[in-house]
């Protein structure tokens, strides 16, 4: 039996680079060690609005000048970034801004985290989510691992806490999601894992609902 599989109905924002195109953004591109460490949720909320904008093929330039507007609504604390709520009400600015029919909320429970995910992308709304910090042992090394899709399988080619990423797809196993302006994906089983160990609060979405 075919796997169910759920995602975004137009490409995702690409961003060219001379003769090489990304898979949405990263905050490797900006210059401070500040950003480049944290802004990973400002991209993630950039990147969003870009999809539901409809804008596309910026060249890095461009894109460099678009969030460095879109900055003043997501403060970042130095070196230690931004959490949920904050996003959301960044968002939630910006989407106003753009005149769309969208209101952003952090945090769905535990039992319907992925309900909800499926249920975004269903409605053609990217999903940002966390992959929270370690909890509560903040200094511990647990990880979630980003993989990379080849020909024939996923192969290893990360791994990451506290960081902000953005869902683009989904199907039974796995988890296909935008970060560091590359095409990563997650195995759903690991992350669920992560949530249960180091705490579903802090490993959880950014849901877009749309309002009349």
């Amino acid at each position: 039996m075919p796997m169910k599989r759920t995602e975004l109905t137009r490409p995702y924002p690409q961003v060219r680079m001379g003769a090489e195109v990304s898979y949405g953004g990263s905050q490797n591109w900006f210059p401070g060690k500040s950003f480049v460490a944290c802004g990973c949720g400002v991209i993630a909320c950039a990147d969003t609005l870009l999809y539901l904008t409809g804008r596309d093929g910026l060249t890095r330039e461009e894109y460099l000048c678009y969030v460095n507007l879109l900055r003043v609504f997501f403060p970042l604390i130095p070196y230690r970034g931004i959490d949920g709520a904050r996003l959301a009400l960044g968002m939630n600015l910006c989407l106003r801004r753009a005149g769309l029919p969208l209101r952003a909320l952090w945090c769905v429970s535990d039992a319907r985290f992925w309900e909800r995910v499926e249920a975004q992308l269903s409605d053609d709304l990217p999903a940002v989510i966390s992959v929270g910090p370690n909890f509560p042992i903040v200094w511990g090394k647990e990880r979630v691992t980003l993989y990379r899709r080849t020909e024939d399988e996923f192969v290893p080619a990360e791994r990451t806490k506290g960081h902000f990423l953005t869902a683009t797809g989904l199907d039974d196993e796995w988890l296909r999601v935008s970060t560091w302006g590359s095409e990563r994906y997650i195995r759903r089983v690991e992350l669920d894992r992560y949530r249960k160990t180091q705490g579903a609060v802090f490993t959880n979405l950014l849901r877009l609902r749309r309002i009349s």
